[in-house]
């Protein structure tokens, strides 16, 4: 049913004139509430939360009539609404107060439950305030403050339409810094840990370079020293015998003394080098290093001056290391040494700490052949001269020393490396010229410690008659065992070639008593042709003897039943006690 519009052209032209203005208006209020997302674009260029909530309140200004605004962001940590924005300023005591009061009597909450705008009397009952929550879907970011004007109690329909708009927007845009801000900072620290990554890569190929380097000058040392063995073997041997038929107290005797003192010097000199090459057998057990540094100390103090302070801090609770003692004492004699050394004209503090320490992941990537977990740090610093950079690049190479000629060999601190490293650790230097140095040494823990302690008697009798195959392609060697040999009152049967020698057991098994072969040999090796061997006889003992060699090690041996594992140059005591205390065993074992 139609209702006919009584209304003349002037009425109907008006009215049309007023619904266009107010479509305007309207129009005009919801683009510019909706530019707040347009503000969005913007975040990137260093603005805060206060530059949305100033937009904002530009924009609520235009277009709805309060006679203040307040903006409130909620503090994570605090749990509680902080005043941003507040216009015009001098507002803000009103406005805090009336907050105040609202917040305790629980109408913030309403407007947060509501989740659009509420209007709320002053305390006093002399203004209406409108609130609105600033929130999106995910959590509540702040509150609108607003005082209505004293002529108006409520908001119409539509303001109220245009202010839920900009307070969404408003959440929006907040929301989207406070994600790009997280953006930015985990691409910061996204850069940080590739720039440190890089580093510690650059850091790691550095020490693998330098380990390289030291492995290449070690595997060249070590086949130098096994050749040096060989020859020191003889000169050993044969000033032994020639010591045996002169007389004591001649001058011959006491020359070749002399000889052999060098001799025992020279085979001291090659351990270092085989140290430094990691290619020496040394013994290994779970020991404690606490009184391995006390006992360091104690020495060190009877022998340095008084004008060098030692302070020492050991940690009695860190756990046992697996190593041979005597390298271990080495590590911190040398280090000490070299830290007295270099207080030595001025005087100064030399100190030495002790303490467990955990190895992670990533710091086990910054230090080549690490693994991570607990080890021991030992640091030995002092107070003297310190170094330069270009010498703390070169301190653990061979033969470089920045000692006076006659007071150091080089080898010191590179045996030091080597010792470090064959343990499974690492040794780090820092230091400043003028300002002293700090070593720190890193071993890795053990669990557990089942040492098992040996109790060798020597033997009374080191002489003998049983019957000895000896094996050894270098004939010089040979000679001078077999005779040092047959004065003890074996008897012997002496082969240069190891196919030989099989042949020869082979045929006779049961003619020989021991067997004493090199282990570097051509055809067949030494380890070898003791499996050969003891295949055809098992009870048969065996010692190896080797000046160096990568493939056995003195495990190794044990581990396939050779009885002795023997390093040249082998002294006449040492050869006739180890052969006595092989066979002494043997026969007192079961058939």
């Amino acid at each position: 049913m139609n209702k006919k519009l009584n209304m003349n052209p002037e009425s109907l032209l008006a009215r049309i004139e007023y619904l266009e203005e107010n479509r305007r208006l309207i129009q005009n209020a919801l683009e510019m509430a909706l530019s707040l997302g347009d503000f969005q674009k913007n975040i990137n260029k260093g603005y805060k939360p206060e530059n949305i909530l100033r937009e904002a309140e530009k924009r609520i200004q235009y277009l709805i009539p309060f006679e203040a605004n307040a903006f409130y962001l909620v503090d994570q940590e605090k749990s509680d609404f902080v005043l941003s924005v507040c216009e015009p300023s001098e507002k803000i005591q009103f406005i805090e107060d009336q907050v105040s009061y609202l917040i305790d009597k629980g109408f913030f909450a309403w407007a947060i439950r509501e989740r659009r705008g509420v209007t709320i009397s002053s305390h006093d009952h002399s203004k209406q305030l409108m609130l609105h929550v600033i929130a999106t879907y995910s959590r509540i970011r702040g509150m609108f403050v607003g005082v209505l004007p004293d002529q108006k109690n409520i908001l119409p329909d539509k303001s109220m339409t245009v202010l839920s708009i900009i307070m969404l927007n408003t959440a929006n845009a907040l929301e989207s810094l406070e994600f790009y801000q997280l953006l930015r900072n985990q691409n910061s620290n996204l850069e940080r840990m590739v720039e440190e990554r890089t580093r510690a890569l650059a850091d790691s190929e550095k020490q693998l370079q330098q380990v390289m380097k030291l492995q290449a000058i070690g595997t060249l040392a070590g086949g130098i020293a096994h050749d040096f063995n060989n020859i020191l073997f003889p000169i050993v041997g044969y000033t032994e015998l020639t010591m045996d038929d002169i007389p004591k107290d001649s001058q011959a005797r006491q020359n070749l003394e002399e000889i052999l003192k060098a001799t025992k010097r020279a085979k001291e000199l090659v351990q270092q080098i085989l140290t430094f090459s990691r290619q020496n057998c040394q013994e290994r057990k779970p020991l404690k290093v606490q009184h391995l540094i006390k006992e360091a100390l104690k020495l060190l103090r009877a022998t340095i001056p008084s004008s060098i302070e030692i302070e020492c801090e050991i940690d009695e609770a860190c756990g046992p290391i697996k190593g041979d003692p005597t390298q271990v004492h080495q590590i911190i004699m040398n280090l000490c040494t070299n830290a007295y050394h270099a207080m030595q004209e001025t005087g100064g503090k030399l100190g030495v700490s002790l303490k467990e320490i955990n190895i992670s992941y990533e710091q086990s990537l910054k230090m080549v052949g690490m693994k991570d977990g607990k080890h021991i740090e030992l640091v030995v610093k002092d107070t003297g001269h310190g170094m330069e950079p270009q010498v703390m690049e070169r301190i653990f190479e061979p033969y470089y020393t920045t000692k006076e000629q006659g007071k150091g060999t080089g080898l010191g601190l590179s045996v030091i490396h080597g010792i470090v490293k064959n343990h499974g650790g690492d040794i780090t230097v820092s230091s400043q010229s003028g300002k002293g140095s700090s070593f720190k040494v890193y071993l890795p823990i053990i669990d557990e410690i089942e040492e098992e302690i040996q109790t060798d008697e020597p033997s009374k009798e080191i002489n003998g008659q049983e019957r000895i195959l000896l094996i050894d392609d270098e004939q010089q060697i040979i000679d001078i065992e077999q005779q040092i040999l047959e004065r003890l009152g074996y008897k012997v049967t002496s082969k240069t070639d190891s196919e030989e020698a099989l042949e020869e057991f082979a045929t006779q098994p049961d003619r020989f008593d021991l067997v004493i072969t090199d282990m570097t040999m051509p055809k067949m090796t030494g380890d070898q042709l003791a499996q050969r061997m003891m295949e055809i006889k098992p009870q048969i003992p065996v010692i190896l003897c080797t000046g160096f060699n990568e493939a056995i090690t003195e495990e190794k041996a044990l581990a396939m039943g050779i009885d002795k594992f023997v390093m040249k140059p082998v002294v006449k005591d040492e050869l006739a006690t180890t052969i006595r205390s092989v066979l002494d065993n043997r026969s007192a074992l079961p058939n």
